[in-house]
């Protein structure tokens, strides 16, 4: 990618020596890791930048109505006596105020720790109990739910909420309560580089998340070198809430190029490019589950998108067929999957023009490091052999917070993180992910990648979107089972996909489980196929 976030045609430059891949060694920016300061200098060196547009209101906020809301947030917490180690809840969808308690914590040297907005309350109690935040800003949607996790696990939080609820103080309320003066001589807390920023939730696909820590350093780092995001002046948008390390990322980056984001709501295809026609949006993050819907609506065609010139995803893996597709219908924009993890500080890996798989997720980004070991020896794997993808980044995760078995488990001694993708790389360096280590079904020996038959249905014109998972078999251990979303109005029988998968992959990787229709796929707060509900529900269906 270039600075103004184009993908370009030259390929990343790395070397690859004893079977690791050795991205270009970039120097980072080390002489400030105080995100907090560095933001204010920004909000106050350009008062009158418009820092973000509301589609529904057409409102727009600049840089100055930031500086004045985030001092006095961040006055507020400084006289609730919060100060380092710690931790500030943010519970809410992407709107408009998301941002100011997550910078204002930043500003007091606390950690930021963003929830998402539709969080259950077995899910609550455990991530109230783990992080135990002394301050929660929360929606109103989400108030009830915390309110009874905090009770239930007896934790002394104080409750400010986004907009207005009952016998409740709102984030307006705090910050009326803040003088003018206090505001004018108002100073950032200073901080140390090695101090926990931010706690991110994994993506709890598999159990419970984990508390992924972050200290200021990284943080900084991670996001003064996310060139990959945006040119100063570009216009920008995403649809992720501060919970994803995406929205978490796109936001403060934005701030750092003077972007200026566009809020909607909730992603529509129809509605997307009606928005980045009318704003001229340059570059957007999209999450794999709506780039899907995006490419199957067929709606790309019926608008000009010519200021578009990056369309990025991440997350989870994208079909062939898809990426192909888009670089067709928006030939002008760089259409590119990333490969990372919330522990290695956001992305790995990023497509570039001339990545010669469309379903690879690209090169090594500058100062990664990337291997494929057998998960059995730790042998290191060469090109195209597939095992365990392994990490090593500057930005790495402190480890998991209140959690040394599973930070030991997850990085080794020599700083390798170790991923839980199976994968490799190509003879040119391309990275390939194949699946989750613990997704792989086994049948009569046999390995089965569960993406591998998703993507073959997803080629029907009929499946908007398909996830496979395993059915427990007594004699062949597993049994293929996929759960399929037609696209509105189209028609397909079960017996025809389970033909399908047969046909293009053989006896072996037949769809024995069956096909189920369902209106919606279930997702995890952070974006991905929760494979452990559809594991349950293969499960009801098989015990009928």
């Amino acid at each position: 990618m270039t600075d103004n976030g184009k993908a370009n045609n030259k390929k990343a430059p790395f070397t690859i020596e004893n079977n690791v891949i050795i991205g270009a060694s970039v120097p980072m920016d080390a002489s400030s890791f105080d995100i907090g300061a560095v933001i204010l200098k920004i909000f106050s060196d350009h008062p009158k930048h418009v820092a973000q547009i509301e589609v529904k209101t057409g409102k727009e906020t600049l840089y100055q109505d930031m500086k004045d809301a985030t001092i006095r947030c961040a006055l507020w917490l400084q006289k609730q006596n919060i100060g380092s180690g710690d931790v500030i809840a943010v519970c809410t969808e992407n709107q408009p105020d998301s941002y100011i308690p997550c910078i204002a914590t930043f500003y007091v040297g606390a950690v930021f720790n963003p929830w998402h907005h539709e969080v259950t309350l077995k899910t609550a109690q455990y991530l109230m109990s783990l992080t135990r935040p002394k301050v929660m800003f929360s929606c109103e949607s989400a108030l009830k739910v915390l309110m009874e996790a905090a009770r239930l696990e007896k934790v002394d939080t104080r409750f400010i909420v986004f907009g207005k609820y009952p016998e409740m103080q709102s984030l307006r309320d705090t910050m009326r309560l803040q003088t003018n003066e206090e505001v004018r001589t108002f100073q950032t807390r200073s901080i140390q580089a090695d101090n926990i920023a931010m706690i991110l939730f994994s993506s709890g696909t598999t159990g419970m998340p984990k508390g992924v820590t972050h200290s200021y350093k990284s943080l900084y780092r991670n996001i003064s070198s996310f060139t990959i995001l945006g040119a100063k002046n570009s216009i920008s948008l995403w649809y992720s809430s501060l919970y994803w390390i995406s929205g978490t990322f796109c936001m403060l980056r934005s701030i750092l190029t003077r972007a200026t984001s566009i809020l909607h709501e909730n992603f529509d295809p129809e509605e997307t490019c009606k928005v980045i026609e009318k704003y001229k949006v340059d570059w957007f993050f999209i999450s794999p589950s709506a780039i899907n819907l995006l490419y199957k609506s067929n709606v790309l065609q019926k608008y000009r998108l010519k200021s578009l010139e990056a369309l990025l995803t991440g997350g989870s893996k994208l079909s062939r067929e898809v990426i192909e597709g888009l670089r067709k219908s928006l030939p002008h924009a760089g259409v590119a999957q990333g490969y990372g993890m919330t522990e290695i500080g956001g992305l790995a890996t990023i497509q570039m023009i001339n990545c010669k798989k469309s379903d690879s997720v690209g090169f090594v980004i500058p100062n990664i490091q990337l291997k494929a070991i057998d998960v059995a020896t730790g042998k290191v794997l060469g090109p195209n052999e597939v095992g365990e993808i392994c990490m090593k980044s500057p930005t790495l995760m402190l480890g998991y917070y209140k959690n040394p078995a599973a930070t030991r488990a997850t990085i080794d001694d020599q700083g390798w993180l170790h991923s839980g993708d199976k994968g490799y790389y190509t003879e040119d360096g391309e990275v390939v992910i194949v699946d989750r280590l613990k997704e792989v079904m086994k049948y009569q020996g046999h390995q089965i990648s569960p993406h591998e038959i998703e993507e073959v249905l997803m080629r029907h014109s009929a499946v908007m979107e398909a996830a496979v998972v395993p059915v427990p078999h007594d004699v062949d251990v597993d049994w293929p089972m996929a759960f399929v979303r037609k696209v509105p109005g189209a028609k397909v029988t079960e017996a025809e996909l389970v033909l399908l998968s047969q046909s293009e992959l053989g006896e072996v990787k037949k769809l024995r489980g069956g096909v189920k229709f369902v209106d919606a796929i279930p997702y995890t707060a952070s974006g991905k196929i929760s494979r452990k509900e559809l594991k349950e529900m293969a499960k009801l269906a098989h015990n009928k």
